[in-house]
């Protein structure tokens, strides 16, 4: 694997082919907040995986995440090329953007995909689960033969490209041996889409 740090500035530069050769998952205590924010990004290798952690303040962006809620982060528009907008890997769950006035793009975590209401006007951008895993993703999860317990974790990244901004996904399983103990992870690379949106910025 590269190094961490090299991979995190791929991820601004080359994300489709960083999310096609990589697999990530977001954590941080930010990630509970009840609105999001600004952030700064570090990346670590995890397993055969690199996990990136989201500190609240920074040029980065994050969307919160809360069960049964649609939290949110108000993003100006006119962000420099590069900019990432993170959130928790999803599992059911949807993103949605709507245009908020003042020039701001409101990005939410849509818990289980249905905790938003429907807002006044179309959506600038909605990415439902079914999207991110595709058609084969029962099928292959079952063919992976994994232990016990198994996690698929949905890494949604978008990036900022000129007038618009480009919505790429990673998708990690994490499984625990049968002594529900020892953890392993590794991307899954088949059968999911990729990109999965842009819009405008």
């Amino acid at each position: 694997m590269k190094p961490a740090a090299l991979v995190l500035a791929l991820l601004r530069t080359h994300t489709s082919d960083t999310t096609k050769a990589w697999g990530f998952i977001l954590r941080g205590a930010a990630l509970q907040n009840p609105v999001g924010g600004g952030c700064t990004l570090a990346c670590a290798v995890s397993d055969t995986v690199y996990e990136i952690t989201a500190t609240a303040g920074g040029t980065d962006w994050y969307i919160p995440f809360h069960s049964g809620e649609a939290r949110y982060c108000d993003v100006p528009a006119g962000q420099p090329n590069g900019t990432l907008v993170v959130t928790f890997p999803m599992n059911g769950c949807a993103l949605e953007v709507r245009a908020h006035g003042g020039g701001v793009n409101r990005f939410y975590h849509d818990s289980d995909g249905r905790s938003l209401p429907a807002g006044p006007i179309a959506p600038k951008c909605r990415v439902n689960y079914q999207a991110m895993a595709g058609g084969n993703e029962q099928t292959l999860v079952k063919a992976l033969r994994t232990p016990r317990v198994q996690n698929f974790e949905h890494t949604l990244i978008c990036v900022k490209d000129n007038a618009n901004w480009n919505v790429y996904q990673t998708a990690v399983v994490s499984a625990f041996q049968p002594d529900m103990v020892s953890l392993n992870r590794f991307q899954v690379k088949d059968y999911l889409p990729n990109p999965l949106a842009t819009f405008a910025d």
